[in-house]
């Protein structure tokens, strides 16, 4: 090397002017000034062609021609810097990152000379090249002096940084602190304006800890020089002259001397003392840059990071409170890049201290994570539960149960899908075994919230936006935490009751839902589940609240659990007033489950349920079928002990209704229900109501043929043309005068002929010819002669005033 090159190289280094320094490298290369200002002209018109020859060079050698067509483009480049107009955005931007990536890509110095042998001095050669290049950013910098640019250029030079190889990062930390320094005016307004000064702070605080003692080193030092600019800064008085003269005192005796063997002291001591001038959301970037580097970490830069974390979340936790949320979706995105497990046990032990201080912003904003939770979003669930376990707290259950308590919103705002993302937190919160204890204090409001969000998420439509796979259905997602709650908390029969019986899909059934949830009572009743009384103290003050969701399922389960010994304990007006009210619900589901719960307290010491049966029975007008079969075999449990004297009439009535109903499963019930009453009046040797008798008897004969294949074409008319033509000998008079004035003339016909049987009939049945030993009448009339029957007509006058009575309705 010459030497007006040593002299070059040293005036770099010593930060003399860039202009005599690039002066002396032109020397070196044997460049001749006449020569020079027509190259600069030439490459001033075409700026792609200052890139051409340095693209072009090898990066597996440096030779000296190489070394000099490197320094000559980016001397070029410094002096084309000061041209008007000066290089803007991409274009600079292309400057920098091929003359870093040609010098930078180089192999190690040690390589390099092996390879060239003594021909050259391969060190002298890299160090020209590299202050060259140091010299061209400065310049590059200078045209527009302002810390987003200098954000911009130490953005390129950070993936080297973080290289594998250690030449790589040594050559970018060194070119970064040579850009700290040569800007000092430019520093000195970062706090205010400096994108992420958390970056910088954040690199070197990490290199301080490299393997590499040199790069450490060098870090240290540019920790020194930025401490001692923001120092200056809060420090108003001070002047920015100053920094020169406590660059190499204040910094060293605050931030301590560089120890190769104690990194993470001088790390730790680099974090306090500079978290007390950063902001809240410069603090979480830090927090954040030491998360980020831990996706290609070896064991060095984990345990800095590791101290970085520790240090902010013990000492400056407080400072990033607000910026909770936006930490935890950092860390959620991060861990799917973090693949090395001593490296992701320090992301969850920065989840644990971070949740410590605030589980409900933290549990709040992982419930924000899409769904279904993937395996990161999980692991942080099952990592906050046994957080949780250890510090024998139950905030993150608070948090899943507010919001398991909310309804899923159908808007387009993303909290619509918040309770949904709380049951499948939950489901992973289960798998934890610690967490058994918490669970169980809160097992019957949990159990309560997840079957009332069953039917809340029953046809939701999640768009595909909102979710990673089209096939999630919420409503199955939810019914899978039901199933791990029952299993966490021992209740494998009833699981495997519910199961047989096909109860799962019961519950994922708008129709069915409330059966779904019966039977999962009944199951747990059955096998006297050990929580079972805590729910039923629960569902009491549950029964009027909420909306329709909510009411019809707590009273599903309710009504099951008025089967347990601890249900005779209720008050009153938790009971049966609470019941009887239910009857006029205009939801009729839930009429019938009053009706249900009704008859389960009949038996109940005290509770004249009996009395209840006419409004229960009225109350079924309108009600799903099914449910009105399921009510009307219960009701037949009242019937013992039924006092047919005072009641038989009452129950008559409503049952009469339902002998017309469309539904051929609502009339067969309320006919059997009818037959056994029947029953039990001729067994208590009773009597009913003449009118009772008389008016049921029609519509029970006309629903005889009921069952015939052929009463499917114009069913109406044939009931009709049956009950005329005598399959009903014995209906009213009123009744079947009706029917004589029916369209349909064969009806009229016979109902004329019927009439005259129901009043021989009648005739008999009140003069006491026909058992009279089940009559009960007045001794005088038993004794008293009877009248003579009514006259009846001729056959043929019977037709003929029947055929009248067709053609008058006929006319009309």
């Amino acid at each position: 090397m010459t030497q007006e090159g040593e002299e070059g190289t040293k005036s770099l280094v010593t930060g003399e002017n860039p202009s005599e320094a690039c002066g002396t490298i032109r020397q070196d290369v044997g460049e001749k000034e006449d020569k020079v200002q027509p190259a600069l002209e030439m490459v001033a018109l075409n700026d792609c062609n200052k890139l051409k020859h340095i693209k072009s060079l090898p990066q597996n050698s440096l030779d000296s021609h190489s070394s000099a067509v490197r320094r000559q483009g980016m001397l070029l480049i410094t002096d084309c810097s000061k041209a008007k107009p000066p290089l803007e955005g991409k274009e600079k931007l292309d400057v920098v990152i091929v003359c870093v990536t040609s010098i930078f890509a180089l192999p190690s110095i040690e390589a390099l000379q092996r390879q060239e042998g003594h021909k050259v001095n391969v060190k002298d050669l890299y160090n020209q090249t590299v202050d060259a290049l140091e010299v061209m950013l400065g310049a590059l910098l200078s045209e527009k002096p302002n810390p987003a640019e200098l954000q911009n250029f130490l953005d390129h030079l950070a993936p080297w940084m973080t290289s594998e190889k250690a030449h790589e990062r040594a050559r970018a930390v060194s070119t970064s602190v040579c850009l700290y320094k040569q800007q000092p005016r430019v520093l000195s307004s970062m706090s205010h304006e400096f994108p992420r000064l958390r970056l910088l702070i954040g690199r070197l605080a990490l290199h301080v800890g490299d393997p590499e003692k040199e790069i450490g080193h060098q870090a240290m030092e540019c920790l020194y020089f930025l401490y001692s600019l923001m120092w200056c800064q809060k420090e108003p008085e001070r002047k920015m002259g100053s920094v020169t003269a406590v660059l190499h005192q204040m910094p060293k005796e605050i931030l301590g001397i560089y120890e190769p063997t104690r990194t993470c002291e001088n790390i730790s001591e680099i974090v306090k003392r500079f978290g007390q001038f950063l902001s809240p959301d410069q603090m979480a970037d830090l927090l954040l840059t030491a998360v980020e580097s831990l996706k290609e970490a070896n064991e060095s830069t984990i345990e800095a990071s590791k101290t970085i974390l520790n240090v902010i979340l013990e000492k400056y936790k407080q400072k990033i409170q607000m910026e909770v949320p936006k930490i935890v979706d950092r860390i959620h995105s991060q861990l799917r890049a973090i693949h090395h497990s001593h490296a992701r046990q320090v992301v969850m032990m920065a989840l644990c201290l971070l949740a410590r201080a605030f589980m409900e912003e933290v549990s709040t904003a992982l419930l924000k994570c899409p769904l279904p939770l993937d395996r990161d979003a999980a692991g942080m669930c099952r990592t906050l539960a046994k957080t949780e376990a250890i510090c024998h707290s139950h905030r993150l259950l608070d948090v899943l149960l507010k919001e398991l308590q909310e309804r899923p919103s159908t808007s387009e705002d993303r909290a619509f899908i918040i309770p949904l993302a709380a049951a499948s937190a939950l489901c992973e919160v289960l798998s934890v075994s610690m967490c058994t204890r918490t669970v169980t204090r809160f097992y019957p409001r949990l159990l309560m919230a997840l079957l009332v969000q069953v039917y809340y998420t029953i046809g939701l439509g999640l768009p595909d936006s909102r979710v990673s796979r089209k096939e999630l259905i919420p409503a199955c997602c939810v019914v899978k935490t039901v199933k791990t709650l029952l299993l966490k908390m021992g209740c494998h029969y009833e699981f495997t009751s519910v199961e047989k019986e096909g109860g799962w899909e019961l519950l994922t059934s708008s129709e069915e839902h409330h059966r779904g949830v019966g039977l999962l009572a009944r199951a747990m009743v059955h096998y006297s589940c050990c929580q079972l009384w805590r729910i039923l103290y629960l569902l009491v003050p549950f029964l009027e609240r909420g909306d329709k969701q909510h009411k019809l399922t707590v009273r599903a389960f309710f009504v099951e659990l008025l089967h347990m010994p601890q249900a005779k304990r209720l008050p009153e007006k938790y009971s049966l007033l609470h019941l009887l009210k239910g009857l006029t619900d205009p939801d009729p589901v839930i009429r019938a489950l009053c009706v249900k719960g009704l008859i389960t307290m009949a038996d109940w010491p005290g509770k004249e349920i009996k009395v209840l049966v006419p409004a229960m029975i009225n109350s079924l007008c309108g009600v799903d079928g099914r449910l009105v079969v399921e009510a009307l075999a219960d009701v037949k449990k009242i019937l013992r002990g039924l006092d047919v004297a005072s009641y038989v009439g009452c129950i008559t009535s409503p049952l009469r209704l339902l002998f017309d109903d469309e539904r051929m499963s609502v009339r067969s019930a309320a006919i059997s229900l009818f037959g056994k009453m029947v029953k039990k009046v001729k067994k208590s040797q009773g009597l009913m109501k003449e009118e009772d008798v008389l008016d049921s008897l029609i519509p029970l004969l006309l629903h005889l043929q009921e069952g015939n294949p052929d009463m499917a074409e114009n069913p109406l008319t044939s009931v009709k043309l049956h009950a005329g033509g005598g399959i009903c000998p014995h209906g009213t008079t009123c009744a079947l005068g009706g029917l004589m004035h029916d369209p349909e003339a064969s009806i009229c016909i016979f109902a004329a002929q019927a009439r005259e049987r129901v009043l021989a009939v009648y005739w008999k049945l009140k003069y006491g010819l026909v058992e009279q030993h089940k009559v009960n009448s007045d001794s005088a009339e038993k004794h008293k002669s009877p009248p003579n029957p009514p006259a009846t007509e001729s056959t043929s006058s019977r037709l003929f005033n029947a055929l009248n009575l067709w053609k008058l309705a006929a006319k009309h």
